[in-house]
């Protein structure tokens, strides 16, 4: 069963974000700007403070975290598995011209 409640947040923009003073006094939606718990200070890492939001959060069940949360290792896993083939690959590649170099036909 899903728990849902309500918290305000603190509003912030990166460093590279499209928005400024004015574009923020126009928009509609989330895009482009990020929540964080309100006393957080963003600022070390690049973010401009730009508002407070109160927000309705609804946190999933249970059982749908951790679908979720398997479904990330399995991307997660995925990955790796990519990354290691590619490394292997590589390492293969470089075996296969340092042999190439030193291959001497037999008469």
């Amino acid at each position: 069963m899903a728990h849902t409640f309500t918290t305000t947040a603190s509003v912030w923009i990166s460093e590279y974000s499209k928005h400024d003073g004015t574009t923020l006094q126009e928009i509609d939606s989330i895009d482009g700007v990020a929540f964080f718990r309100v006393g957080a200070d963003m600022r070390k890492h690049g973010y401009t403070h730009v508002g407070e939001a109160d927000v309705t959060v609804t946190i999933a069940s249970a059982d749908a975290i951790t679908n979720s949360k398997v479904s990330s290792l399995r991307a997660e896993l995925e990955k790796d598995r990519a990354d290691s083939q590619m490394r292997q690959n590589r390492l293969i590649d470089k075996i296969n011209k340092l042999e190439a170099l030193t291959y001497e036909p037999t008469a």
